[in-house]
């Protein structure tokens, strides 16, 4: 099977809407592409998580370091 192309906890673009959010999840199977659960704010200002197909998503990548992705992490996980 092909590799996963987004990691968990990465920050994502839903392609079709501009909104934005992080994989919780992810999914491989025989038949179809990799899917991807991801948790975002929906544009009504509802949270929400919906699968996606890997080609409907897109990194989001760090503006001081393009190329780099973004992962969301917990501020107890953060040494001080």
């Amino acid at each position: 099977m092909d590799k996963f192309k987004f990691d968990l906890n990465q920050f994502v673009e839903l392609s079709i809407s501009g909104e934005m959010g992080h994989i919780k999840s992810r999914a491989e199977s025989i038949n179809h592409c990799n899917q991807y659960l991801v948790h975002y704010k929906a544009a009504d200002g509802r949270a929400q998580e919906s699968w996606f197909d890997e080609d409907d998503i897109a990194a989001v990548e760090d503006d001081e370091h393009p190329g780099a992705p973004i992962y969301a992490v917990k501020a107890d996980d953060v040494k001080a």
